[in-house]
């Protein structure tokens, strides 16, 4: 029987992997155009690129913020998680679609803005959530 890697190892090869996906994209967007694929688009696909890594890691953020921040309760720590993913996967998509729908000149910094404010609303709905339920 064959030993299974460790889970450090595991996700150390799932990190170089996910950056070597990224990195690949993100070259192979920069090879189609202009030839191929019109630059403005370029532009506009990798930051939907990033929109999307922000999505799939909004699942494992909240994992790592518990294990580093501990509620009085349980139910508190799910709450946090849950609203801190949550807010992290809806900022991901406003990047994404920021990138994809509105005016180039204007995309990069309406994502920013749409991501800045999910990351608060996360970082103050985790400590609002820590701070009610300690008080009960």
């Amino acid at each position: 029987m064959k030993p299974s890697p460790s889970p450090r190892f595991s996700a150390l090869l799932h990190a170089v992997l996910a950056a070597a996906a990224i990195l690949g994209i993100s070259a192979l967007l920069a090879w189609a155009a202009p030839a191929y694929l019109d630059p403005e688009w370029a532009r506009r696909l990798g930051g939907a690129l990033l929109g999307a890594v922000v999505v799939v890691y909004a699942n494992a953020v909240p994992k790592a913020l518990a294990a580093r921040m501990r509620c009085t309760s349980a139910a508190a720590d799910q709450a946090a998680r849950r609203f801190a993913g949550w807010a992290l996967v809806l900022g991901g998509l406003a990047y994404m679609l920021a990138w994809l729908v509105a005016p180039i000149g204007l995309a990069g910094m309406l994502g920013g803005l749409a991501l800045g404010t999910a990351v608060t609303c996360a970082a103050l709905g985790c400590i609002r959530i820590g701070a009610r339920r300690s008080s009960n």
